[in-house]
């Protein structure tokens, strides 16, 4: 009798571990979901001042990651000229060739906000993504006609923005 009431204490007391663990799972994914949201900006151009709507912005009241970031092979500035325009100054460090890419095209997540800018003479694509976990370092990911070219992780190098609009 002392064994079967042991044997049936001990399966309880696994099941309730078991799904204690689970519920912290679940919460923890969750909680995480709740953070993760899609990019979504837009820009409301009817009044007399553009507002732009943007729950992934550039910078916020304790992030920024205007200014200019650097790799080996790359040199890339980052900024809002105003509202619903942004800007990427590229220099490839290797051919010396410079782009000034604009436009507003915010995609990605909460978690990896991501701004994609087109070069149309080159057929390129120029990705930047960052974390708000960390305003010194971006990606910047290069495509031409879809096809990836290059992904790295450049630096923050400066607060000054290069290049003009």
């Amino acid at each position: 009798m002392k064994i079967e009431f042991a044997m049936k204490l001990t399966a309880i007391a696994s099941a309730t571990f078991l799904t204690l663990s689970l519920s912290f799972t679940l919460a923890s994914t969750a909680k995480a979901d709740e953070l993760t949201q899609p990019c979504r900006a837009s820009l409301d151009a009817s009044g007399q001042v553009d507002e732009e709507t943007n729950n992934c912005p550039l910078y916020t009241k304790n992030f920024s990651i205007i200014g200019t970031f650097a790799s080996e092979s790359w040199q890339a500035s980052f900024s809002q000229w105003e509202p619903g325009y942004y800007v990427l100054h590229l220099k490839n460090k290797s051919s010396g060739r410079t782009l000034n890419l604009a436009g507003f095209n915010v995609g990605g997540t909460t978690n990896r906000p991501q701004y994609r800018f087109e070069d149309e003479d080159s057929h390129g694509t120029f990705i930047v993504s960052f974390r708000y976990s960390d305003a010194n370092t971006i990606r910047l990911e290069t495509f031409y006609k879809n096809h990836p070219l290059d992904n790295q992780l450049l630096t923050r190098i400066s607060e000054r923005v290069l290049g003009g609009p």
